[in-house]
């Protein structure tokens, strides 16, 4: 004899959020990338990286006696007779990445990485040699450029130096 129990059902009921759109009052309308409340904050927020990139890359360039150029929104500068631009990372991992069209009027590119000690060292790489072993990007929405990670640019390139934490810790953005 098999005895079976009902089980009871559930009503799930959903609470109206107040966003709604004309034609269908039920369902929120839809999302546009960049265009939610949020998006000044977004701003602000990546607004910070790129600030500290552009410290960082002016005390390295005061540092190790490169001209830089007088607009602040640049990394770009004059060493020994050669245009570089410089590109920071905050840790070994990621790749430095470099506009297209500023790799078409630079000779060498710096590299900055902060290590794990929150030092940072300072790799210059031949434009020739970013463009052999760099990936480039493909994307019909994105600028083209190229990325290089530090082991690629470790063999073939120079170590021009190094910044100690209290350095680094100078460029942060509060």
């Amino acid at each position: 004899m098999s005895t079976t129990t009902a089980k009871p059902s559930l009503k799930i009921t959903r609470k109206k959020t107040g966003h709604a759109s004309q034609s269908s009052p039920a369902y929120a309308p839809a999302r546009i990338p960049g265009r939610g409340s949020n998006s000044e904050i977004n701003a602000e927020k990546n607004a910070a990286p790129s600030q500290w990139g552009r410290r960082l890359a002016r005390l390295v360039g005061e540092k190790f006696g490169v001209s830089m150029v007088e607009n602040h929104a640049k990394n770009e500068g004059t060493f020994k007779g050669k245009d570089i631009c410089i590109k920071c990372a905050k840790s070994p991992m990621p790749p430095i990445s470099v506009l297209i069209e500023m790799l078409d009027r630079v000779d060498e590119v710096w590299a900055v990485y902060v290590l794990q000690d929150n030092t940072a060292q300072i790799w210059s790489i031949d434009v020739k040699k970013v463009r052999e072993l760099g990936y480039f990007t493909h994307g019909e929405k994105v600028q083209k450029r190229v990325e290089i990670y530090l082991r690629h640019i470790m063999p073939a390139g120079k170590m021009i130096g190094t910044l100690t934490e209290r350095e680094v810790e100078y460029c942060r953005i509060p």
